[in-house]
């Protein structure tokens, strides 16, 4: 059987093939088939394992090639041609990692090393013949030695930042008010879409009559907020989207997110549970995933003329607005210059906390205020010019 083949079969051998064990039971049966960002990812995993083992083949001495290792028609390749996986150490990992950095573009090296890394802590944990993770090893002898990282950094999307009033016309080009609450939790929060798509009523406290529900515990003292975890992730009670952040946080609702969030709910059916997702797909009414966020943003964007082709930094799209509330931010709080307002840009963003004084510098009335003076204002009448 080919190697190409193998991310497909129904059964494995987790002794004999680790890596594709893991790539069934964590991308395959714990996931929706249907959903398109799973299948890219999908894609990108079985892409970071092939490379791996055309790689390993070629360290197999009683095997030789007459062509480089990344050229490696891996459907060609059957297991005992290659070191199995389960035998890589962390010298084979680091060997690997150089080698990548040679042969592939940044982007690539970066989309394979996390995805091998986290098969190997998974097989670690779950797989009796994996004893160690080579990859975390790896990572940890370079940090513990302060030499510099083998893989190389992408260019980080530089995009034009589009001023207020385009940006304003940009989030009320959206009538719908479940898709105008997502346009303005996108700017006013810089929000991934699977923050937002793996948004339940328990996220949000809003002082209304009609807003009941038992709120998450770390909102039960804030009126008028609501809160981004880290504890959703994809799979997860039909979560279609991971979160992407390991910090969790609340933040203040201004008036017009609010209006907009019980114009919303009052066309929403009740939730039968404060963990009910709170946006619904419109069609089979279950929980919006952060793919189709992405392609309704992207369909209207096009649509207004704020697509400019495949790739282009300029291209508003999701994403965008984290770079946009970003900057807007930091230039309300003044820039580079204030630390303390960096800071609290950072705790927006929703960005890991880094050292101890992050753990304990906790949110305070004072943050809500200054972070409600600093929030861009889309709709009329609450514009702020």
């Amino acid at each position: 059987m080919s190697a190409g083949d193998r991310g497909y079969i129904e059964t494995f051998d987790p002794d004999g093939d680790v890596l594709w064990f893991w790539y069934e039971r964590w991308h395959c049966e714990a996931t929706t088939k249907d959903n398109e960002s799973t299948e890219k990812t999908k894609m990108a995993v079985r892409d970071a394992i092939n490379r791996l083992e055309r790689f390993l083949a070629v360290q197999n001495d009683s095997q030789s090639y007459d062509c480089h290792w990344s050229d490696i028609d891996i459907n060609t390749i059957s297991y005992n041609d290659i070191i199995p996986p389960r035998k890589v150490t962390p010298q084979l990992a680091e060997q690997f990692l150089i080698e990548l950095q040679k042969e592939y573009a940044p982007k690539t090296q970066q989309n394979t090393y996390p995805h091998l890394k986290q098969a190997y802590e998974w097989c670690k944990e779950s797989v009796e013949s994996v004893e160690i993770n080579p990859f975390s090893k790896v990572a940890k002898k370079h940090k513990e030695t302060n030499n510099d990282w083998i893989l190389d950094t992408p260019k980080e999307r530089d995009p034009y930042i589009i001023p207020l009033p385009e940006a304003r016309e940009v989030v009320r080009s959206w009538s719908h008010p479940m898709w105008l609450s997502i346009q303005l939790l996108l700017a006013k929060y810089t929000r991934r879409v699977g923050g937002i798509s793996n948004l339940d009523f328990e996220n949000i406290n809003i002082t209304h009559p009609g807003c009941d529900w038992t709120v998450h515990s770390d909102l039960r003292q804030w009126p008028d907020h609501i809160s981004f975890r880290a504890d959703k992730r994809e799979s997860d009670s039909g979560r279609k989207t991971g979160n992407k952040t390991k910090t969790n946080g609340i933040y203040p609702i201004d008036a017009e997110l609010k209006d907009v969030l019980l114009w919303y709910l009052i066309i929403r059916p009740q939730p039968d549970s404060p963990t009910d997702p709170l946006f619904l797909t419109q069609t089979k009414g279950d929980r919006i995933s952060g793919s189709r966020i992405g392609t309704r943003y992207r369909k209207r964007v096009k649509d207004l003329g704020y697509w400019y082709g495949p790739n282009d930094d300029d291209n508003l799209n999701p994403h965008y607005w984290r770079h946009w509330g970003t900057s807007w931010y930091q230039s309300e709080f003044g820039g580079n210059e204030n630390k303390g307002h960096t800071a609290l840009t950072k705790y927006i963003r929703g960005d890991s906390k880094e050292d101890i004084i992050g753990i304990y510098d906790n949110y305070t009335e004072e943050k809500r205020n200054t972070i409600l003076d600093a929030m861009p204002t889309f709709l009329e009448p609450y514009v702020d010019d």
